[in-house]
């Protein structure tokens, strides 16, 4: 399939990109809910059926669970990182490896409010590069909880949305800034912005891509403040994947995703 990515108001073929590492869940408000399970996996989220997914957390085969993965609430920092289990995604062309978490009362899915996510994956190699990810999952529960709009990710690259990514509708423009590991705005950062072409089945690991889209993707570079905008072509969930550093000599990228949700 030749994908196309819309900048502004032009659209362009692009015959390559690189995968895009994020957290996902089947739905990012949990109002009602006792507990929910988190998948990070790496794939072409807009691709559909045309692509597979890539096993995280690996190289030469061996997969390592991550160092970091915590949530905030009420700013009340926990860690999760042992509650990661190592899991599998089944896509239309091969399995994948993926990180694995359920959270629930028990581990303080209590009231109403929002749940910020963070996850480091670790190291994974594609494509010959080497790819250092952070994913960022922010949950919500009866509308409620500011902890959405707060840097949450001390020494790391991070998004944090100016706009509920949960109550958001499509007609909405989705605001939000790029921020390095000492909290400092990255200025003309790469974003690309992609819909997830697929429907994803976390309870049995599954990965059903859909027919071939148009706009699906959209990429824009940060201002001076590290801000970046987009007003998604349709409802569903879509992957905000933004690129701090990439050295294409030595092959290293340093990027960050969040996933939103519109109406």
């Amino acid at each position: 399939m030749k994908r196309k990515l819309v900048i502004g108001t032009l659209i362009i073929s692009a015959s390559a990109f690189a995968h895009d590492h994020f957290m996902y869940t089947d739905n990012l408000d949990v109002t009602g809910k006792d507990n929910f399970k988190m998948k990070v996996m790496l794939c072409h989220p807009d691709e559909g059926k045309e692509e597979g997914a890539v096993n995280v957390g690996t190289i030469n085969g061996k997969t390592t669970l991550p160092k970091k993965f915590f949530v905030v609430h009420n700013g009340k920092k926990t860690d999760l990182t042992d509650k990661v289990k190592i899991g599998k995604i089944k896509t239309d062309k091969n399995i994948a490896t993926t990180f694995d978490t359920v959270y629930g009362k028990e581990d303080g899915l209590k009231g109403g409010g929002s749940w910020v996510f963070f996850m480091e994956p670790g190291e994974t190699r594609d494509e010959g590069y080497a790819f250092f990810p952070s994913v960022k999952l922010i949950v919500t529960k009866d509308s409620e909880g500011m902890d959405y709009k707060e840097r949450v990710a001390e020494n790391s690259n991070e998004i944090v949305p100016l706009l509920n990514p949960v109550n958001a509708w499509k007609e909405n423009v989705f605001r939000a800034k790029f921020v390095d590991k000492n909290g400092m705005p990255i200025k003309n950062a790469r974003v690309d912005v992609h819909f997830i072409n697929a429907d994803i089945d976390i309870v049995n690991d599954l990965y059903k891509g859909g027919d071939e889209m148009e706009k699906v993707g959209v990429r824009m570079y940060t201002d001076d403040n590290g801000v970046f905008a987009f007003s998604p072509s349709r409802a569903g969930k879509w992957v905000i994947r933004a690129v701090a550093s990439m050295d294409k000599e030595k092959k290293i990228v340093h990027d960050s995703s969040l996933v939103v949700q519109f109406k």
